[in-house]
């Protein structure tokens, strides 16, 4: 899928599952919008190479960030950083007050940590290049439906899913 495609469904995702921990949407949909940007640029930037095929450079993915278990470490890695500069930034001597319960930020943390690196695994998957699984000890690619990375209709449909998710968080 497209890297803003993959933007727009993780905050969906996230947003909605963060309204139910936290008090303001609002919030979730700001700690979601910036874990989902840079963690899903993270996976993409880190688990693609250029290879030279036929006369031209093509990316390829690698297992280094595109396994079930990889995605989570890489997302909870990002989540990690960005929930202590938030925790630094919006508890500084200046802000007496945050717009996150200290509770609740830990537990979103936790959640979009866990769940960022499986939402971009869950759209390449229906992808034609798909993601890594290990069989019989070798890395080898597991795709579901074999869409193209730039089919316009599966990304609209995953962008849909997005919006609608972070509509749903929002109660429209």
């Amino acid at each position: 899928m497209l890297l803003r495609t993959h933007y727009v469904f993780s905050t969906g995702v996230l947003t909605f599952l963060g309204s139910l921990i936290t008090r303001d949407p609002f919030d979730a949909l700001i700690f979601a919008g910036i874990v989902s940007v840079l963690a899903n640029s993270l996976i993409d930037r880190l688990g693609h190479e250029m290879v030279w095929v036929e006369g031209k450079y093509l990316p390829r993915r690698t297992p280094l960030t595109h396994t079930w278990f990889r995605s989570i470490l890489w997302g909870s890695l990002v989540t990690a950083a960005v929930t202590l500069l938030a925790y630094f930034a919006l508890h500084s001597s200046y802000y007496h007050y945050s717009y996150f319960q200290l509770r609740e930020l830990i537990t979103l943390a936790i959640v979009y940590g866990v769940l960022i690196g499986p939402t971009h695994m869950f759209l390449d998957v229906f992808t034609e290049r798909g993601i890594y699984v290990k069989r019989n000890g070798r890395w080898v690619r597991y795709a579901l439906a074999h869409f193209r990375y730039n089919d316009p209709l599966a990304n609209t449909l995953a962008v849909f899913i997005g919006f609608l998710l972070g509509a749903i968080a929002f109660g429209v």
